[in-house]
């Protein structure tokens, strides 16, 4: 297990608009006063959020939310956007108890009205994590063909008055099978495109930060469509002592990922259909005790054997080949991936290599140290498929030159008793 010292940062991932480029004459602005009101009830949308986005895309580095389960680089990534600080803007705010709010000094231009209440539906809400992330011109097309388009003009002032519809919402419980509640569980919204292609929704601001000491957990402010809930065992875990002291205790290795239906695999979902404004309850998440094994092993270099002390080991579906799990390689070469369901796998090394952390006992516990490792050597790419039916130990990912082909398929050599 690792423990990593944070300083604990508040943050917020939102979708900017792009602001008009300098000119050597100040433009004059313009004003944008409105009023968000509740469709269903009639009364204001109080403390709404409201943010205008402009016609085309965002410039600058556009920070994806990391994807437990699915990125090797989640503790590192995790920490860049905590630690990245959020610029403010005259084009966002927040509705007062009456509903209205005004944006002044809004610089000249097009710009598209997007309001967000919680259970309420927003041209955001639609969005895949990765959607948001993307910002594209295709993102902002699907924003602007549901927002209220508004033309600012210097010195003038645009009224806007934008109606929430209430959306509709998926509950249930996330819990062990042996009926226990699973709590401080945060759940996973994936909605089937069009494309028939799975989409995780991601922080849609309409997702639960986790499920109460019952288990529960409530998915509100939705479109009509098709959908599953999925869930991760809680294996990252933050603490807070005495004094400042704050920790985070990470391990990916361990983080099984589970489906509503019992599904393990994205490829075995079957979707729940959700009509507009429906409430739908019921809908359970439960985590397996039984038949789960560790796959542990090394990763070493190909041409003399010595373990390298740094590379991510991924676990994947040997027919879609979709992440699944993955670890970091321990210092001594080492990795170890508990939790994982009988089956068949796919099992390979990415991004081996010998650093200057090799051999000292405080690179593991000192991120910027890890991060900022200096590498001696990289390696390329192996793998091995695998038959998880108990717990299979001792194998080794050997990692070739990185001149030399990828060494796929090649055999394990596990130790003695292993499966």
């Amino acid at each position: 297990m690792k423990a990593y010292a944070l300083v604990s940062y508040a943050f917020a991932v939102s979708l900017c608009a792009q602001q008009p480029a300098p000119s050597s004459q100040p433009l004059a602005s313009g004003q944008v006063p409105g009023r968000v009101v509740c469709a269903d009830t009639g009364q204001p949308g109080r403390f709404a959020t409201i943010q205008l986005i402009g016609e085309e895309p965002p410039k600058g580095s556009i920070l994806e939310f990391p994807s437990p389960g699915k990125d090797p680089d989640f503790e590192k990534n995790l920490v860049k956007i905590m630690t990245t600080s959020m610029k403010s803007s005259n084009l966002s705010t927040v509705a007062g108890l009456d509903g209205s709010f005004s944006l002044d000094k809004v610089p000249p231009g097009t710009y598209y009205a997007v309001a967000q209440l919680a259970g309420y539906l927003s041209p955001l809400s639609q969005l895949s994590q990765r959607e948001r992330a993307k910002a594209d011109e295709a993102t902002l097309k699907a924003i602007q063909s549901a927002a209220e388009k508004v033309v600012v003009q210097s010195n003038l002032a645009v009224h806007v008055e934008i109606r929430l519809e209430r959306g509709a919402s998926i509950s249930g419980t996330i819990r062990y099978d042996d009926g226990s509640p699973a709590p401080g569980v945060g759940p996973g919204l994936m909605l089937l495109g069009k494309d028939g292609k799975w989409k995780e929704m991601g922080f849609t601001g309409t997702l639960p930060s986790s499920t109460d000491d019952r288990g529960r957990f409530r998915i509100y402010g939705l479109q009509a469509g098709k959908y599953a809930v999925k869930a991760t065992l809680p294996t990252m875990q933050s603490m807070t002592g005495l004094g400042a002291s704050f920790s985070v205790h990470m391990n990916m290795g361990d983080a099984l990922v589970v489906y509503s239906g019992g599904a393990l695999r994205e490829k075995d979902l079957k979707p729940i259909e959700l009509g507009a404004g429906e409430d739908l309850d019921g809908i359970d998440v439960v985590f397996p005790l039984d038949n789960l094994h560790t796959v542990s092993g090394s990763v070493v270099a190909k041409f003399d054997g010595h373990p390298v002390d740094a590379g991510n080991v991924v676990l994947s579906d040997p027919e879609t080949k979709a992440t699944l799990r993955f670890a970091s390689v321990d210092l001594d070469g080492t990795f170890r991936l508990n939790y994982v369901p009988e089956g068949q796998y796919l099992l390979r090394v990415n991004g081996a290599a010998d650093t200057d952390q090799a051999g000292n006992p405080d690179s593991a516990n000192d991120l910027n140290r890890m991060w900022h490792a200096k590498t001696l050597k990289s390696y390329g790419e192996a793998e091995m498929p695998i038959l998880v039916k108990g717990d299979s130990t001792g194998l080794v990912l050997q990692a070739p030159d990185m001149a030399s082909t990828p060494a796929k398929g090649q055999a394990a050599v596990p130790a003695a008793g292993t499966p």
